[in-house]
C-alpha cells in the first residue's frame, strides 16, 4: 500500500509539472524571441533616424550606426537596391513591405531580420535592413529550460519524500487495523482502540468500531459459554421432578388413575424444562438491561412458589396488600428466584419463606430459611464447581440481578436470608 501511495503521488506531481511546465517553457522561449526582435528593431530604428537626413541629401552613409557588429545592417533605396552596408544586393522579398512604410520582422536560418523605413520628416527615402543571430535567445531559452527541469526534478523528489512520510502515516494504522481484524477472525477478542491514530479520524473511528465489536463478541461468547454450565445447574430441579414423577408412574399398575396424573405432572415438568432452557438462552444472548418491561412480582412469586411446591417443596409466601411491580425482565427475575429457592432447599433448613416488600425506590424479595451460613458473602456468590458448596447458582443469580439494574445480597447469615433488590416500576 505504501508503494502504491508513493507511486501515485509521484505520477500526479509529474503530470501536474508537465501540464503547467510545458506551456511555461514554450512561453519563455517565445518571450525571448520577441524580446530579441524588439531589441533589434529598436537599434535599427535609432540607426534609421540617424541616416535619414544623409540619404535625403543624396549622399551615401559611410556607416550604418549604431548597429553593432553582432547586428550588421544595410541601407536600401526605394527601388530595393542596396546602397551601403552588409546585406544582400536586393532587399529580401519577405521584407519589401518596409518600402511602403511598414516595419517588417522575419526569422530565417537562425537569424532575426528587421526592416524599417528610413524617413526624412514624413518622406520615405529608403529602408534599413538589420539582422541578428538567434543564438542569444536560444541560449537564454536553454538556461531557463534547464532551471525549470532542475526545479521539476526537485519538486518530484520532494513530493516523493512527503508521499513516503504520508504513506507511512496512513498505512501504519491501516496495517494495525488489518492485523486486529485478522486476530478477531482467529478468535482473539483482545482488540483495543488504543492503537488508533488520532491524526487519521476515519481510521480511528473504524478501529473504535472494531474494538467495540470485539468487546461485544467476547461478551456474547462468554455468555454462550456460561449458558451450558448455567443451564445444567438450573435444569437439575425440573429434571429431578420429572424423574420422580416418571418413577412414580412406573410403580403404578397399568391403567390405574394415578398413571394419568403422573403423566400430566411429567408433562408439566417437561414444559418447565423447555421454558428454563429458552429463558436462559435468551438471557445469555441479549445485552444486559434489554427487554425491560413491567413485571408483577407478586403474581410471579406465586407462580414460582406453586411450581416448586409441585416438586414437593413447602414454601411460605408473604405478600404486600397493594401489590409490587418492577421494571425488568420477567425471565431473569424468575430464574433468580428459582435459584434462591433451590439453594434454600438443598443447603438450608425448613421452613422456607419468600417475602415481597416495598423498599422505597426498589422492590425487595427476601428468601429465608432456618439454616445458618458458615461462609462470608463474597465466598457465597463466587462461581465454583457445582459439586463444591453452593455451586454456580448464586453467581448466576447475582449476575442476572445486576443485569436488571438490581442487587443480590446476604441480609442475614442466621437464619439465612438472601435479598433480591430490583428497581420499582414507575407509575
Amino acid at each position: 500500500m505504501r508503494a502504491r501511495i508513493v507511486r501515485f503521488a509521484v505520477i500526479v506531481s509529474m503530470v501536474a509539472i508537465t501540464v503547467f511546465g510545458l506551456p511555461l517553457a514554450v512561453g519563455a522561449a517565445r518571450y525571448y524571441v520577441v524580446d530579441e526582435q524588439t531589441d533589434l528593431e529598436g537599434d535599427a530604428q535609432v540607426a534609421a533616424d540617424a541616416i535619414g537626413p544623409v540619404l535625403a541629401a543624396g549622399q551615401v552613409p559611410t556607416a550604418v550606426s549604431p548597429i553593432s557588429a553582432e547586428s550588421p545592417g544595410a541601407v536600401y533605396a526605394l527601388d530595393g537596391r542596396r546602397v551601403t552596408g552588409d546585406g544582400p544586393d536586393r532587399l529580401d522579398a519577405s521584407l519589401t513591405g518596409a518600402l511602403t512604410g511598414r516595419v517588417e520582422r522575419r526569422s530565417s536560418a537562425g537569424t532575426f531580420l528587421v526592416a524599417v523605413p528610413v524617413l526624412d520628416g514624413d518622406r520615405r527615402v529608403g529602408v534599413l535592413r538589420a539582422e541578428r543571430s538567434q543564438g542569444e535567445a536560444v541560449e537564454r531559452t536553454a538556461v531557463t529550460w534547464v532551471v525549470m527541469l532542475v526545479l521539476g526534478v526537485a519538486a518530484v523528489a520532494g513530493t516523493r519524500l512527503v508521499a513516503r512520510r504520508l504513506a507511512t502515516r496512513l498505512a501504519a494504522p491501516l496495517e494495525v487495523l488489518a492485523d486486529d481484524a485478522r486476530r478477531l477472525g482467529e478468535g482473539d477478542f483482545t482488540v483495543s482502540a488504543d492503537a488508533a491514530d488520532a491524526a487519521v479520524p476515519e481510521v480511528a473511528a473504524v478501529q473504535r468500531s472494531l474494538s467495540l465489536t470485539a468487546t461485544r463478541l467476547a461478551d456474547l461468547l462468554a455468555r454462550e459459554r456460561a449458558f451450558s454450565a448455567e443451564a445444567s445447574h438450573q435444569l437439575r430441579t425440573p429434571l429431578a421432578g420429572l424423574r420422580l414423577r416418571l418413577e412414580e408412574a412406573a410403580t403404578l399398575p397399568p391403567g390405574s388413575p394415578g398413571v394419568a396424573e403422573a403423566i400430566e405432572g411429567s408433562l408439566e415438568s417437561a414444559d418447565r424444562l423447555d421454558r428454563t432452557v429458552t429463558e436462559l438462552l435468551a438471557l445469555a444472548r441479549e445485552p444486559a438491561g434489554e427487554r425491560r418491561s413491567r413485571v408483577d412480582v407478586v403474581a410471579l412469586s406465586r407462580r414460582v412458589v406453586e411450581e416448586v411446591g409441585a416438586d414437593g417443596m413447602a414454601v411460605d409466601l408473604v405478600l404486600p396488600d397493594d401489590g409490587a411491580c418492577i421494571s425488568g425482565s420477567e425471565a431473569a427475575v424468575r430464574q433468580v428466584l428459582t435459584v434462591l429457592l433451590e439453594n434454600a432447599r438443598v443447603h438450608g433448613e425448613a421452613p422456607v419463606t419468600v417475602t415481597v416488600r416495598d423498599a422505597g425506590p426498589a422492590v425487595a424479595l427476601d428468601v429465608a430459611d432456618s439454616g445458618a451460613l458458615t461462609v462470608d458473602e463474597s465466598a457465597l456468590f463466587a462461581t465454583r464447581s457445582p459439586t463444591e458448596g453452593h455451586g454456580i447458582g448464586l453467581a448466576l443469580a447475582r449476575r442476572l440481578a445486576e443485569d436488571q439494574g438490581g442487587r443480590l445480597r446476604l441480609r442475614s447469615a442466621a437464619p439465612t436470608t438472601i435479598t433480591l433488590l430490583l428497581p420499582a416500576a414507575s407509575d
